[in-house]
């Protein structure tokens, strides 16, 4: 995600539209249901302050904040190169007879090196975002909006043919292919086309793109995630911005070429605004993303690129306590629920732009960080087996959502409101609860407890 376009491009954001929520079917107890994974927990992680290990995650993107872009990977395009020839009186004539190759800048190379080969050490699965486009590489698109804000050239396609004859685009992914080869498995096509911050050239040359990167990638054995695509900037309806982009796309020649489909499911506004953020998320902007993916018949793994709840420009803080706590907890409950193979949090060290922050100041864990890792130490390893769901109000809702067995036997439940608070005895069955942070705590059938937004967890054996 691109920060400025989100201050300039999202802060007005259309009011929400009445949208039918996506199901979340309970399972029945015959029905093997694939346990929570791992990788289910995604981070990025800007190298602002020290890697984040007290907040462990099994997937990477390398996206924003310090990991380098095309642009300043290989800034510097093919040269002519020169012979030179002197004759009898001293008169030196210069010949050109071929070109420099493109240089790449060793700085910045070593600076994804090490972000890579940090994820890995950490048993980390990285994923690289691939653009932005140099500007000697780049085509003479329009990258000026109508209020006058120049996006940069980095948001044109690249070129064809350069100086040299060859392909910049594939010579890139190529060589990113090659030099990463064995250590990452996937790659993301483009960072949010569908804003003017991430792409103001030709849709149909975009998925040209990608049908290149999807032959060149798998020639390697590797994946390819198609371009992220956020719905913050609409009210999740069909006609949204960013629905409207994606089957556009997916009609040109090439937009059906990848692997597994990346979404920015970030809320919107005023949704964050209303105490209903993540559930806009799943609720709104998936079901949306669904229908599209349906019409074009597109049915691969939904990874869901970044996240993060509220955002600093708009006014829509969270922060990092409570309530920063409840919005995380409920993403990742949802997350997994709604089967999203992969979501990557953003970001571990942002405390600049995402308006929910798993670190304070100095680092150290926030109470939403040690949310997450609850979160992420009850769900791992269990099956999600549903959500009930009862309306008790416009955009407020009573959530029990239900983890267990592969073979549907309930033995956490997730408990949360987003309208007025309510009293609720603990089911039979029950043995314990943790808190929103991981406290653990005896407690027994009948006991009553207050549910708000802040999910309660209840631990058992549940009908």
């Amino acid at each position: 995600m691109n920060r400025l376009a989100r201050r300039l491009g999202t802060v007005a954001t259309a009011a929400l539209m009445a949208t039918p929520a996506l199901a979340i079917p309970a399972t029945s107890a015959s029905a093997a249901v694939p346990a929570i994974s791992s990788q289910a927990f995604g981070m990025h992680w800007m190298t602002n302050g020290p890697y984040p290990s007290s907040m462990p995650f099994s997937v990477a993107r390398i996206w924003g904040g310090g990991a380098p872009t095309w642009a300043q990977l290989e800034p510097t395009g093919p040269t002519p190169h020169y012979t030179y020839s002197t004759d009898l009186l001293g008169n030196t004539t210069q010949t050109q007879d071929g070109w420099n190759p493109a240089v790449w800048d060793n700085t910045a190379l070593a600076k994804l090196d090490s972000m890579v080969d940090t994820f890995r050490s950490h048993g980390v699965d990285p994923m690289i975002t691939l653009g932005m486009t140099p500007g000697w590489a780049a085509n003479g698109c329009n990258h000026v909006d109508s209020s006058g804000h120049d996006w940069g050239v980095e948001t044109c396609a690249p070129v064809q043919t350069a100086a040299d004859g060859s392909d910049p685009w594939a010579a890139y992914v190529t060589f990113l292919a090659n030099r990463y080869s064995g250590k990452v498995h996937y790659f993301e096509l483009w960072n949010e086309p569908s804003l003017r911050n991430g792409y103001n050239d030709d849709i149909g040359r975009l998925a040209a793109m990608q049908n290149q990167a999807y032959g060149i990638l798998h020639s390697f054995g590797d994946k390819l995630v198609s371009p992220s695509i956020p719905f913050t900037n609409g009210n999740g309806g069909s006609t949204a911005p960013g629905l409207s982009w994606m089957g556009s796309f997916f009609s040109q020649s090439g937009g059906k070429s990848f692997d597994i489909t990346g979404l920015h499911l970030y809320p919107n506004d005023p949704s964050v605004k209303g105490g209903y953020g993540p559930e806009w998320s799943f609720n709104t902007a998936l079901a949306g993303a669904k229908k599209v993916l349906a019409q074009y018949g597109v049915n691969h793994p939904i990874w869901n690129t970044e996240m993060n709840v509220g955002r600093i420009p708009a006014g829509t803080t969270v922060g990092s306590g409570a309530t920063g706590a409840a919005v995380v907890a409920r993403t990742f409950i949802l997350t997994t629920q709604f089967k999203i193979a992969r979501t990557m949090w953003y970001a571990a060290d942002d405390r600049q732009w995402g308006g929910t922050w798993l670190e304070n100041s100095n680092y150290s864990l926030s109470t939403a960080g040690y949310a997450y890792r609850t979160v992420r130490n009850l769900l791992v390893g269990k099956a999600p087996l549903g959500c009930a769901r009862t309306t008790v109000g416009t955009n407020k809702w009573k959530y029990t959502c239900k983890f267990g067995t592969t073979k549907g036997h309930k033995t956490l439940l997730a408990v949360w409101t987003t309208g007025a608070k309510y009293v609720l005895k603990a089911p039979s069955g029950v043995k314990a609860y943790y808190t929103v942070t991981g406290a653990k705590h005896a407690t027994a059938a009948g006991k009553k407890f207050t549910i708000t937004h802040t999910p309660v967890y209840f631990y058992g054996s549940f009908k």
